[in-house]
């Protein structure tokens, strides 16, 4: 479930006028899953103005200044992201009230919904460049929003009252029968790398997109992560074993799995089914009341999760 978030028109001119762009043409807010987000168009450029929203997805200066560190890390070592651009102040930070984000440039593309195979063996060489560059690295601001095993668990008994019984003894089985050693590799990952996030434009691909909910955590949930979103297929979210295959050989080609995390990978795609599958059911009760929210955690948590269980291992 999108919606459309506005903030007024006049604290935005005064937001954009301090970064000298131009005479604004328009200020179209787009849909987003919470965040309150617009599109500026001044002339031939477009830019993307991103500002965290109040309540579950609510990020402090701190948080949103660790994004743009990471962004420019990123951008420094040329990988597709757009990097935030600062006013005539020299602040990349943008604070409206209680909210903050930053403006970016604007980058045209599509995401690729039924990508071919070739092309989820180019993003999984992506994914693999990416985790090279982020192993180890961690930024001087401090996250606070985090959506590691540990911080799953303590969220699902802060609501578990308010979940179906059936549903609550379910989820809290699957968690607990996942198994991570102490120390796998990690990094500052993305968290969130589903199609929609990775933009292509002439069968390349052009940026990567919402770091927001990046953390440093274990590399092996991130990958869990991607896999959940390109190796389930259609509306049926069948599993792929072509593009399971093709992910992992793009991915080594530029980062070699460790042994140990070759075998935590199906427990951290299957955590990362657990952990969306939660999320939707919270984003139900509190947020949209949108019975499709709750059957897509049901179906994750007892149709996907019953797939994994037959899948092959590496």
């Amino acid at each position: 479930m999108f919606t459309k978030q506005k903030i007024p028109v006049s604290v935005l001119t005064k937001i954009l006028s301090g970064f000298a762009l131009g005479k604004i043409n328009t200020m179209t807010p787009l849909p987003t899953s919470g965040n309150i987000a617009y599109i500026i168009q001044i002339k031939n450029n477009k830019y993307f103005l991103r500002l965290s929203p109040l309540g579950p997805r609510w990020r402090s200066r701190g948080e949103i200044a660790a994004e743009i560190e990471l962004l420019d890390y990123l951008a420094d070592n040329d990988f597709p992201v757009s990097r935030p651009l600062a006013n005539s102040k020299g602040n990349k930070i943008i604070t409206w009230q209680k909210h903050q984000g930053y403006l970016r440039e604007y980058v045209s593309g599509k995401e690729k919904t039924r990508p071919t195979v070739k092309e989820v063996r180019e993003f999984g060489r992506l994914l693999g460049r990416f985790h090279s560059l982020v192993e180890n690295y961690q930024t001087k601001n401090k996250r606070r929003h985090i959506w590691n095993p540990a911080a799953t668990q303590k969220y699902f008994l802060s609501i578990q009252k308010k979940l179906d019984k059936q549903f609550a003894a379910l989820f809290s089985e699957r968690l607990s029968a996942l198994r991570f050693p102490k120390k796998l590799p990690s990094g500052s990952i993305h968290e969130d790398l589903g199609k929609r996030h990775v933009l292509w434009r002439n069968n390349q691909i052009v940026a990567v997109l919402d770091f927001d909910r990046f953390y440093f955590a274990p590399l092996i949930f991130d990958l869990g992560q991607a896999i959940r979103g390109w190796c389930f297929l259609g509306e049926k979210q069948k599993w792929s074993s072509d593009n399971f295959k093709a992910l992992i050989s793009g991915y080594q080609s530029k980062r070699l799995l460790s042994q140990i995390e070759k075998e935590a990978l199906v427990d951290s795609i299957k955590f990362a089914v657990l952990e969306r599958s939660l999320s939707f059911y919270s984003k139900y009760i509190y947020v949209s009341r949108d019975k499709a929210d709750l059957d897509y955690a049901w179906f994750s948590l007892r149709e996907i999760m019953g797939r994994l269980d037959k899948i092959e291992r590496i």
